[in-house]
């Protein structure tokens, strides 16, 4: 699998996320109080670089796997064989995935 540059990938993005609905979402937790200007459009672009990183990744995964399309299987996949999506892990398999990481570390 060929690894794209980071920059390539985030310099195709064309949507962008609503600092404001960004910031609303945020103020949704008690936790948080207030939030400076500039952290809603950094965790805006954090957000569409990790989307671009995914889908880009997925895109690989359904050529070798010979889709067409990227599908929730194809996005499953990807997430359970890339290491950099291994905090999402436990969110699409619970305890399965915690299961199988340690069934490989063994």
């Amino acid at each position: 699998m060929s690894e794209t540059n980071g920059s390539e990938v985030f310099g195709n993005i064309k949507t962008h996320f609503p600092p404001a609905k960004i910031k609303k979402i945020m103020q949704t937790d008690e936790d948080i109080g207030k939030v400076s200007q500039a952290t809603p459009v950094i965790t805006g672009r954090s957000l569409e670089f990790f989307i671009a990183m995914l889908v880009n990744r997925s895109g690989h995964v359904a050529k070798e796997m010979g889709c067409r399309r990227i599908s929730g299987e194809v996005m499953k996949k990807t997430i359970m064989t890339d290491e950099k999506f291994d905090f999402l892990r436990e969110l699409i398999c619970g305890d399965r995935a915690k299961e199988q990481t340690d069934e490989e570390e063994a």
